[in-house]
């Protein structure tokens, strides 16, 4: 039997990498958890490592989106049958080559094959949850897993990932939460992080004033609160990087008793994160419509901060830029180009899921009209809340409108009934492929669209004439057919429906209007989660020093 010091040795760095269609296994996940861990993760589009800046920028345009992004990641398998039966082939003929390499090297006779069954049963791998606890001596099988994108990126958006990174995979939809991130990659991701730490945030800080009008939610209000009520959280007093455990100022649980005095953040600091991302905060409140503040007042805010960034730099100093585009400072300054910048807020700033004609008309329509001051501040706040989990299809598919994709009304419904509802349901599902194919998100679901060979199921409370029109095949585009989009909405409506109801949710429709409600009033919610502390810091997805460069694996 292979030693532990061998063992170790054979599996200082993981082994593959391998697709994960391959190698894992479809029951593949910890237990009690919906998700995996990846770490070092990387980002690749044509043989170029990039970010989730890149990544989760929308083509403009109703265009089919071809671009496949490639990922990898480092997962600990933490039970043998996670793998397939081909996983646990590719992975035990690898860590034999390495064992036979290795007793060459060294000289010494090697003994029997390697099996993973064997070497997790006698203890010399570990296994996820083990109640035998960890001996310091135990093993972690790592395996490099590269994958396509199934869907796009949620950052403190979603219930398996809270306040973290969840990734999904092509192959089945298998989600993982990211841990730690390969350095370029994080680099080329910090705009699409602090966006939603931002929006997060926001949300949190008009969460607790709820009395506040959202005319007053002015960025200096955002400041305000944010220093007010998160900048010097009481935890961040007492605890020491560095310490002296023979200190007489240390308490029993070794935290001191005297506090600290943190550093003081300065108003203009948080101000210039704001002004560095005002154009997407205004064009995605614009599009997804979640009534956190007035679009006209941050729309005025963004000019005035483009006009302040530009005298700063004059000065010498770089305030107010999204990271990366601190050369635009040097950008010559005219009226034509003024106009010009301001028709390209929405493309510079696009919404997924969202025409960028249609943000650009949303846009100009909320610059123009004037806020309904008798409006109750607690409406704005609730239909805030059912925006944000507003369902992903449309509610009426009879009529036409510019986009096929964009719901005009979403189902409103209280903050705990929105719990419920899976968070893949809060974003526009995936247009099909190019053939046509469409898969549920939810990953324990198998139900598929194939608009060139529907089901009975697919054809269910359908319009008849977009079935006729569907079966006669004449259309080609998916993305160019009005009455395909509109078919294939309500069969992804008709199936969400049925989900809905095995969470214990229906729709009711009231007229024009929906809402949501709980089938059983006696069920409870989920357990909110609130954003503690200061802004995460840039670290707080770690970048790890790994290579760069992405070979692909075809």
């Amino acid at each position: 039997m292979i030693s532990r010091r061998v063992l170790r040795e054979l599996l200082q760095q993981p082994l593959g990498p391998y697709h994960d269609k391959d190698v894992l296994n479809e029951e593949c996940r910890p237990p009690g958890q919906p998700k995996l861990f990846l770490y070092s993760f990387v980002l690749e589009h044509d043989g170029l490592v990039i970010g989730l800046d890149q990544s989760e920028k929308p083509l403009e345009g109703r265009v089919e989106d071809h671009r496949k992004f490639r990922f990898r990641g480092t997962l600990k398998i933490g039970d043998p049958d996670w793998l397939s039966d081909w996983g646990v082939k590719l992975v035990e003929t690898e860590l034999d080559l390495r064992w036979s390499e290795w007793t060459l090297r060294e000289g010494v006779r090697r003994g029997p094959p390697l099996t993973l069954k064997g070497l997790y049963d006698n203890g010399q791998l570990k296994y996820s949850g083990s109640e035998r606890g960890d001996s310091g001596d135990d093993c972690e099988l790592l395996l490099r897993i590269q994958g396509e994108r199934g869907q796009p990126a949620v950052f403190m958006r979603a219930d398996p990932a809270k306040d973290g990174l969840l990734w999904t995979s092509k192959d089945r939809f298998r989600q993982y939460e990211v841990l730690t991130m390969d350095v370029a990659t994080y680099s080329f991701s910090e705009n699409f992080f602090w966006r939603y730490r931002l929006l997060a945030l926001m949300k949190e800080i008009v969460d607790r004033y709820r009395y506040v009008s959202i005319e007053s939610r002015d960025p200096e209000w955002f400041v305000d609160k944010y220093i007010q009520d998160f900048a010097y959280p009481e935890g961040d007093k007492h605890p020491r990087v560095i310490y002296d455990s023979a200190d007489s100022d240390m308490d029993e649980e070794h935290v001191p008793r005297t506090p600290r005095h943190p550093l003081r953040v300065h108003k203009s600091e948080i101000l210039g994160l704001f002004a560095a991302h005002a154009e997407w905060l205004v064009t995605n409140e614009v599009a997804r419509r979640n009534k956190i503040f007035d679009v006209k007042v941050w729309d005025k805010f963004r000019k005035r901060m483009k006009k302040e960034r530009r005298e700063a730099a004059r000065n010498g100093v770089v305030w107010g830029w999204p990271i990366g585009q601190e050369s635009r400072v040097e950008d010559p300054i005219s009226s034509a180009s003024s106009e010009e910048d301001e028709d390209n807020i929405v493309k510079r700033n696009p919404v997924i899921g969202k025409p960028t004609p249609l943000v650009q008309r949303k846009l100009e329509i909320a610059r123009k009209k004037r806020l309904n001051t008798r409006r109750r501040i607690e409406s704005s706040v609730s239909e805030s809340e059912s925006d944000l989990q507003g369902h992903a299809y449309a509610s009426d598919f009879s009529g036409d409108s510019d986009s096929p994709w964009e719901p005009e009304e979403f189902p409103t419904a209280d903050k705990e009934v929105l719990r419920l509802v899976p968070w893949q349901f809060t974003i526009p599902p995936d247009p099909p492929d190019a053939t046509g194919r469409w898969q549920c998100p939810l990953p324990s679901c198998q139900y598929k669209i194939d608009l060139r060979h529907l089901t009975e199921e697919n054809k269910r409370d359908v319009d008849d004439r977009i079935i006729r029109h569907l079966m006669r095949k004449e259309w080609q585009n998916v993305y160019m057919d009005n009455v395909v989009v509109r078919g294939f909405l309500q069969m992804v409506r008709n199936h969400y429906d049925g989900h809905l109801v095995e969470f214990g949710v229906k729709i009711v429709r009231e007229g024009s209007r929906e809402r949501l409600e709980r089938i059983n009033p006696l069920q409870q919610g989920v357990e909110s989660h609130s954003l503690r502390g200061r802004l995460p810091p840039k670290g707080s997805l770690r970048g790890e020093s790994t290579a760069t460069r992405f070979h692909v694996i075809e």
